[in-house]
This record gives structure tokens, C-alpha cells and sequence, in this order.
């Protein structure tokens, strides 16, 4: 499956959640994440995602082209996510071992996700390894288009020089 994503940094999350909610999207997840970065010599990537909300939480592992370009728009293959339990924690391990993927990098990050048509908003706020805010818009292109550019020319003109 392929993404189609515009995704930026930000001085501050505030605008866009109001855009949301002035829009009538509707949230969907608000979760604290806990994101395992392993990257592999194929310029591919492995992620073993840990969202907790309310005191649950949930393991993902799911695989993404690594394009690391400094480029706003991205197109990349994404997989489907499996779930990590605990029974299969050891064998996941082994798997990426296996593939020889290599333990990167952690992300601990607070998202909140809202949707509308074909338009997603992931709005990140990160506590590490850097204090962030960043804002993705993906989904369709055509939808996903038409939102960014109305974002870029009416709350921040300055994302895409």
C-alpha cells in the first residue's frame, strides 16, 4: 500500500487542531506513543509502535520505505501493522534480527489523529529524542492536495518555500 503524505514541522499544533475541529473532523486517536525505529541497508524501515491510552496499550510493528529526503510531500510504500504481543515479542525480535534490521532510534510522542472523507490529520507532539510539534495531512491525493495548499496559504504560509 502506498502513503501519500505532506508532512511539516511546526511552532505550535494549535491552528491545525482548530482547523479540524472548525471542519468538522472527527477525532479518532489520541494516544501517547512510544515509536522503535530499526532501519535496514534496503532503505527500508521497521517500527514497533507502543500506544497506550487510558492504561492500555497496544504494540504494532509494521514496515516503510526510510526516505529521509528533507522534502514536505512523500510517497512511500507502508505495510499493513501486526500486532506484538508477548507471546510473539521474541519471535518479532528474531524476525527483524533475521532481516538485519538495525535498532536506530526511539520516538516518544503524544498523536492525535483526526478524519474526514479521505483526509487524515496526524498531529504529533514529541517529548524525544527532540521536543517537536509536527503536523501530517494524508490520505487521497486529489483530497490531500486541496487541504494542504488551503493549510499552507491560510495558517502557514511558511511550509512550503
Amino acid at each position: 500500500m502506498k502513503e501519500y503524505e505532506y508532512s511539516f514541522e511546526v511552532e505550535s499544533i494549535d491552528p491545525y487542531i482548530d482547523y479540524c475541529i472548525k471542519e468538522g473532523y472527527e477525532k479518532t486517536d489520541d494516544t501517547s506513543q512510544t515509536r522503535t525505529l530499526y532501519r535496514n541497508v534496503n532503505k527500508t524501515m521497521a517500527r514497533i509502535t507502543t500506544k497506550e491510552k487510558n492504561g492500555n496499550k497496544k504494540t504494532l510493528l509494521d514496515f516503510k520505505d526510510d526516505n529521509q529526503a528533507d522534502e514536505i510531500l512523500k510517497v512511500c510504500r507502508e505495510s499493513l501493522p501486526l500486532e506484538v504481543t508477548d507471546e510473539n515479542k521474541e519471535a518479532v525480535d528474531s524476525i527483524l534480527d533475521f532481516l538485519e534490521y538495525k535498532k536506530d532510534k526511539v520516538l516518544i510522542r503524544n498523536r492525535v489523529v483526526y478524519k474526514k472523507g479521505n483526509v487524515t490529520f496526524e498531529i504529533d507532539k514529541y517529548d524525544s529524542p527532540d521536543v517537536m510539534f509536527v503536523v501530517a495531512i494524508e490520505g487521497e491525493q486529489e483530497a490531500v492536495d486541496k487541504v494542504y495548499n488551503f493549510i499552507k496559504e491560510n495558517i502557514n504560509n511558511e511550509i512550503a518555500k
